[in-house]
């Protein structure tokens, strides 16, 4: 689930929300998946995984701590951008 935050962005529980999240960012920047990857550092495949959703026990282990400490995770861009 993906709703909107309070710090403006999206409030992020779950991997498939986080994809959806990943995945809209990197298409408002006008990137592919294979752009995105190399500038992260990783392949296009996993990149395609986490846009998917899919959930890995690294993910899956990050949203149950969160939801265990009744916390939950914000996305926003790291500096306000000007144009």
């Amino acid at each position: 689930m993906a709703t909107s935050g309070s710090a403006g962005g999206p409030r992020v529980r779950s991997a498939s929300a986080l994809g959806r999240v990943v995945r809209a960012a990197r298409q408002s920047q006008g990137m592919t998946q294979s752009e995105l990857a190399q500038r992260a550092r990783t392949n296009r495949y996993s990149l395609a995984q986490l846009e998917e959703g899919d959930t890995t026990k690294a993910i899956e282990r990050l949203f149950d701590v969160l939801a265990a400490l009744e916390l939950e995770l914000t996305i926003r861009p790291r500096r306000e951008r000007t144009e």
